[in-house]
């Protein structure tokens, strides 16, 4: 009887040391936030002054990577990074990237990168296109490389299912396809693409918008998946597009604000588990986000779990338009926010056009 029970608790230590990290995410804190000079104050671009609107952020062990949504001037492309630290980091100036394909792409939205770290990705949003033209190509891609030391010397290609393409148009039309609806049987006609996620064989396209065109649409925290592999060093997407978790999240939380769409997914391949950020713009309530997990069984049955602040058991709260996250250390998340062109405040400080806003979240 004495060995059954060491063994059964021995067993029950087995179990528990097996059990995934999300179940540990009992509450959060954000223990600092701050603004990014993402460029020289007063920057112009075609005769205006240009602001940051960063979407995107990647730490791909080495370099904090962000993406503005917003095109640069003169040969510098709207991607750039920082050698990471904990300490002075964005006391230095970025470093631009100048690869064609980065800066010919347009409005990013979200990076990822693959569990074994070896592979990158940056999504934009695949919110528009002009009939009969390829003028807007450009805002339709997904595109990866291979994570090198020397971020200036990646070589960024496009995926798509039809050869010769620049962009990833024959993406979007497949993507189209899988949201099509009754009221659109032929294809969704307008979406927007801000999360994105990937994991060893999958990629996940969390859909913010759709609808009929950009003015009249609903909003959405919706995902899609499709299988991929790579091979003789390019991506190979599937063409087995599915809808994962399409989630009601007024119903979900009723008491938080309304309404709140997705604007960022990421894969944690530590925990096994998505991150998922939601967010709201309002001119009458302001901007805010909140920050859910989830494994991939509780997205395929339209389940999130929402963070909780760790001090006061409610919600986690950011009061910016968070669009992307990436993990920094084991227990810490780097939250970018695109708060568009307002004139957000951390503490006493004003935002100026040349920044974006961040946060640090411990958990």
């Amino acid at each position: 009887m004495k060995k059954l029970t060491l063994y059964a608790l021995g067993l029950l230590a087995f179990v528990s040391c097996q059990r995934p990290a999300s179940r540990s995410i009992t509450g959060a804190s954000i223990i600092k936030e701050g603004f990014i000079d993402c460029f020289q104050a007063g920057l112009q671009a075609s005769g205006r002054e240009l602001w940051c609107e960063a979407s995107a952020v990647l730490y791909d062990g080495q370099n904090l990577t962000l993406a503005n949504d917003k095109d640069m001037p003169n040969n510098d492309a709207a991607v750039f990074y920082w050698a990471y630290s904990e300490t002075d980091m964005f006391a230095h100036n970025p470093t631009y990237l100048t690869q064609n394909l980065l800066k010919t792409s347009q409005k990013y939205e979200d990076f990822a990168l693959a569990p074994n770290r070896s592979l990158a990705f940056l999504s934009t949003g695949f919110d528009r296109v002009k009939e009969g033209s390829n003028e807007w190509d450009g805002y339709n891609a997904l595109l990866y490389w291979k994570v090198g030391a020397d971020p200036k010397n990646i070589q960024p290609k496009a995926a798509h299912l039809v050869a010769g393409e620049k962009f990833s148009m024959s993406l979007r039309t497949a993507l189209s396809k899988a949201l099509r609806s009754t009221d659109f049987p032929d294809g969704m006609p307008y979406f927007k693409v801000e999360g994105f996620a990937a994991t060893n064989d999958k990629l996940y396209f969390g859909i913010r918008e759709e609808g009929k065109k950009y003015d009249d649409f609903k909003y959405k925290a919706k995902i899609l998946t499709v299988s991929y592999r790579f091979a003789n060093d390019s991506l190979m997407v599937s063409n087995n597009f599915d809808t994962l978790a399409d989630i009601d999240i007024a119903s979900l939380e009723p008491s938080l604000p309304k309404p709140l769409a997705l604007s960022c997914i990421e894969y944690d391949a530590k925990r096994q588990i998505f991150w998922v950020l939601t967010s709201m713009e309002s001119e009458t309530q302001g901007n805010s986000a909140y920050l859910w997990w989830a494994t991939e069984a509780d997205l395929k049955a339209n389940k999130l779990t929402l963070v909780k602040d760790r001090t006061s058991g409610q919600p986690l709260k950011f009061t910016h338009k968070a669009e992307d996250l990436t993990p920094v250390g084991s227990n810490t998340l780097f939250v970018i926010h695109d708060d568009d062109r307002n004139r957000s405040k951390i503490g006493d400080q004003t935002r100026q056009p040349h920044q974006a806003a961040y946060s640090i979240v411990a958990f």
